[in-house]
Parts: C-alpha cells; structure tokens; sequence
C-alpha cells in the first residue's frame, strides 16, 4: 500500500473566463481509492 499523495494549487476557468485558484490532492498510488468532493461557494 502507498499512502503518499500530491498536494498543489491548481487554477481552472470559472464564469466569464476568471482564474479561480484551487487546492488539488491525490495518491500517487494505484487505486482504488475512496474520494471526497469539496465545492466552496464563491460570493459576487
């Protein structure tokens, strides 16, 4: 079993072409892995 992950910022494109920064982590293992969505709501 490898417990490592790689954790980094990443940045997609939201509404109207804006640059949103996101956090993204995942093993660096062969799964199968179990995963958790996280979506944060965005004001304005």
């Amino acid at each position: 079993m490898n417990d490592q992950m790689l954790a980094e910022t990443i940045e997609i494109e939201g509404f109207g072409g804006d640059r949103i920064e996101a956090y993204y982590a995942r093993p660096t293992g062969s799964g199968p892995y179990g995963s958790v969505v996280v979506i944060h709501h965005m004001p304005g």
